[in-house]
């Protein structure tokens, strides 16, 4: 690896550190916010107005990629989530606050989309593997440094320091990213029409199926929200079929691509209950710091990483069928794992790192399968929506796995049971889904 590549995979982690580690560093601030600034139960608003922010920048980088070199793009996101970051630790009032963080939440979202985009321009097959596998556990890398770094700033300074320190990071990001970031593959088209009307209707489809999760208000409305999501997304597909360079690019959604994407929202879910309420159990149930959770679930990460630098020769030996209901087989062999031996964190933090190979193998997979097997003039738009996917299985996720913790059976001893039985329907439902669908068949690659 060269000096460029190297500072490349530097860059691609600075810009996910600092996208990642927002949650798990501010979170630890929440209770010194809400007295600071004289917030209630609205404190909430402070992570949910990122994520949501997240979700609008997502799908516009595909489209905005075709009108401007990717250095550009990302030195919006770098500046917006700058921006964010400077406000944030200004602000001396709850809204202000807020509308720093959704700032700052656009340019995560930017961030998020192009370090997908960015290994497929820079690096080629089996050493993409190993970049994305790096770039991908920077998000359980985070979840133990969090902790730890804003336990250590709040110690010496006040909270608006969780935000400062992000400038630092971005300004060298920065740095990195106007040397590196110049790619042969790389092309633009600036005479394509912008379509307004596909773009609107998708940001509506988005916004009725993110209320219909999380409305907690009336059923009823969850279930009108879900109905008007449904004609949204009819009509949406109706209007794409008919334009040339469409917002959505609906041509490209073949069986296999349906499924990897299904595939991928579905593992962000249940990451989620892995990454947010596994801690919470090790720390309600079994009494461990937030430090010591996070070393539990740092094999996570750990599997993670190192299954990217041997994905190429597993995948070598298996079908790709074979190799997604390996990864499935895992993570349900893990769950089984954790649920009989619950009590022990030693023996909690070895099974997860069946889950880090199931979670790795199948993230890495899915975005190279959106890389390669999509036409090159769609690429850039259908890892943007790939991205989104991700992102609101994520958000989505934070919300059903949160519901599901708080169930009580007559049945089940621990409230992290709920979470494991849920991942087990998940994970069977994708098994026969990709027995029963998916067929093996010789691709050509578009590259």
């Amino acid at each position: 690896m060269n000096i460029k590549s190297f500072s490349i995979v530097v860059a691609l982690i600075l810009i996910m550190f600092m996208s990642a580690i927002e949650t798990s560093i501010v979170s630890l601030a929440v209770p010194t916010i809400k007295a600071d600034l004289n917030v209630g139960t609205s404190i909430s608003l402070v992570f949910a107005v990122y994520f949501i922010a997240i979700v609008i920048a997502n799908p516009i980088v595909g489209e905005l990629l075709d009108r401007t070199k990717i250095i550009y793009i990302t030195l919006v996101g770098l500046m917006l989530f700058s921006i964010g970051s400077l406000l944030s630790g200004l602000s001396s009032t709850f809204v202000i606050l807020i509308i720093s963080r959704f700032i700052q939440g656009l340019g995560a979202g930017v961030m998020m989309a192009l370090s997908q985009i960015v290994p497929k321009l820079a690096f080629e097959i089996p050493l993409r593997y190993k970049i994305m596998g790096i770039v991908g556990s920077v998000w359980g890398i985070s979840s133990i440094i969090g902790p730890v770094l804003g336990g250590g700033i709040l110690e010496l300074a006040s909270w608006h320091w969780l935000f400062f320190v992000n400038i630092p990071i971005a300004i060298l990001a920065m740095i990195l990213v106007v040397s590196t970031f110049h790619f042969e593959q790389e092309a633009t088209n600036v005479k394509s029409k912008l379509d307004i009307k596909g773009l609107t209707l998708f940001y509506i489809f988005i916004f009725f199926l993110m209320y219909a999760v999380m409305n907690k208000s009336a059923i009823y409305l969850n279930l009108i929200a879900i109905m008007i999501a449904c004609l949204v997304a009819y009509i949406l597909y109706k209007n794409e079929k008919g334009i040339k360079m469409p917002f959505v690019p609906v041509e490209e959604f073949n069986k296999t691509i349906i499924l990897i994407f299904i595939t991928d929202f579905a593992y962000a879910i249940m990451l989620m209950g892995y990454n947010l309420y596994m801690p919470v159990y090790l720390q309600e149930d079994l009494g461990l710091s937030p430090l010591q959770s996070g070393f539990v679930i740092f094999p996570i990460s750990l599997a993670w990483l190192a299954l990217n630098f041997s994905l190429d020769k597993i995948e070598a030996k298996m079908s790709r069928k074979g190799l997604y209901i390996f990864a499935f087989t895992l993570l349900m062999a893990c769950g089984i794992l954790v649920f009989v031996g619950t009590s022990s964190p030693v023996f909690i933090g070895f099974s997860l790192l069946l889950a880090g190979v199931s979670f790795g193998t199948v993230y890495t997979k899915d975005s190279v399968i959106t890389q390669e097997e999509t036409a090159p003039e769609n690429m850039k738009r259908m890892m943007s929506l790939y991205t989104l996917t991700k992102s609101l299985g994520n958000s989505i996720g934070a919300t059903i796995m949160g519901y599901t913790y708080a169930l009580s059976f007559t049945f089940i001893n621990h409230h992290i049971h709920n979470i494991i039985l849920l991942t087990l329907i998940i994970l069977v439902t994708l098994m026969m889904m990709w027995i029963c669908f998916y067929r093996q068949q010789a691709y050509t690659l578009k590259v």
